[in-house]
């Protein structure tokens, strides 16, 4: 149980960078896709609000702490930081596709954990998590198409 709760918060504490990144991904985009990926951008992150929200509220429900600063959340992020510069939309999708790719992954390695935790709840928390992110990855491939 205990290393499915220190998962949670690395999943959470990534969250919180991914939540940033998104910011960035927001305002620096340039190019010919803008108008989408600039409102697609502003749509992500405020999923990824949400998803923080229900990660810190699980880590509250079974008793654990979530990860609540900035600070930790660099200590326990593995997620890469992007710089604050101006990205084209093309450079943007691929950064955006490589972190979805890290989401589905760590959404995975939680629903194994959780299931081998007997935790069903937190589970089917995160199994939600693995269809939504596959969604949006098909939806990069088609848009890259």
């Amino acid at each position: 149980m205990k290393k499915l709760h220190t998962k949670m918060n690395e999943y959470l504490a990534n969250q919180m960078v991914g939540f940033i990144k998104l910011h960035n991904l927001h305002w620096y985009v340039q190019g010919k896709g803008f108008f989408v990926l600039h409102e697609k951008f502003e749509e992500l992150y405020d999923e990824s609000a949400q998803i923080i929200d229900d990660v810190a509220e699980r880590l509250l429900a079974v008793g654990e702490k979530p990860v609540a600063s900035l600070k930790k959340a660099l200590e326990l992020a593995t997620l890469a930081e992007l710089d604050d510069k101006f990205i084209s939309s093309e450079d943007a999708i691929v950064a955006l596709y490589k972190d979805v790719e890290f989401w589905i992954d760590a959404s995975k390695e939680m629903v194994t954990l959780a299931e081998e935790a007997k935790d069903v709840s937190t589970a089917d928390l995160f199994t939600g998590y693995i269809t939504s992110y596959e969604k949006l990855l098909w939806m990069l491939k088609a848009y890259q198409a």
